[in-house]
């Protein structure tokens, strides 16, 4: 259904509301041709409409239409000659630059997104390196196979590496994974003798160390009472749990 002609609209009053109404239906091109005669002579005399239609036809899907907007401001209508052509090519182009700034910008959001996973896929595939034990461990004493060795406050067995001294531990990187190097300074418990310090060791932290050997546990042992790392060869050197009942070489 058409909406009610405008011709009694246009009068010295200035009220503009009945051609506003009209103007989304004159841009597209779908009002009579006597309401259209009405709101050219309207808004030839009403800066206010013209705004109101210029904003209209910035809206994107009206550039479907821009003839409509060029005569409501006294230009010809471009017709289906070359200027309209050249409209035409114009807008197209501007089209195909929007759809290319589009795709452009989901294959850069898909490659983020990849990229991210992998990060997050790599993190979780790489294992971190097991710690050393907490500061202020308690040195305690157990017996594996008939020995008395040292071990931590959870049981685990502690172990001394050939290569060390008494002030330097040549375990590091790869061999403090599977050697986690006992964190200093530690307390000895109930009965156990011997003489505890600390050493620095090559990243900067404080290892604790007894009867002159840096203490480690081993990633080998799974839980308390094993000494499965004794007598191992790893990391350049041979590893020996730490015996209490007798001195240390």
């Amino acid at each position: 259904m058409m909406p009610p002609r405008l011709d009694g609209h246009v009068d010295g009053s200035g009220e503009c509301a009945g051609i506003r109404a009209q103007l989304g239906i004159y841009v597209f091109g779908a009002i009579t041709p006597a309401d259209r005669a009405t709101v050219v002579r309207h808004l030839a005399a009403c800066p206010g409409c013209r705004d109101e239609l210029a904003g209209l036809a910035a809206l994107p899907g009206l550039l479907l239409r821009p003839s409509a907007v060029l005569v409501a401001f006294g230009f010809d209508d471009p017709g289906p000659g070359p200027e309209k052509a050249l409209l035409d090519r114009t807008l197209g182009v501007v089209s195909q630059q929007r759809r290319r700034r589009r795709r452009l910008a989901a294959l850069a959001a898909t490659a983020l997104a990849a990229a991210a996973a992998a990060g997050w896929v790599t993190y979780l595939a790489v294992p971190s390196a097991p710690g050393p034990a907490a500061a202020g461990t308690v040195l305690e004493t157990g017996t594996i196979g008939g020995v008395t060795v040292l071990t931590d406050a959870a049981g685990f067995t502690l172990y001394w590496f050939t290569p060390d001294t008494a002030t330097w531990s040549d375990c590091d990187a790869g061999c403090a994974r599977r050697w986690p190097p006992v964190t200093g300074p530690a307390a000895a418990g109930q009965g156990v003798p011997g003489a505890l310090g600390t050493i620095t060791r090559p990243g900067g932290s404080v290892q604790a160390t007894y009867d002159g050997h840096p203490l480690y546990t081993a990633s080998v042992d799974t839980r308390p009472g094993q000494a499965r790392g004794n007598g191992q060869y790893s990391g350049g050197g041979v590893w020996h749990e730490v015996i209490v009942s007798s001195h240390l070489p």
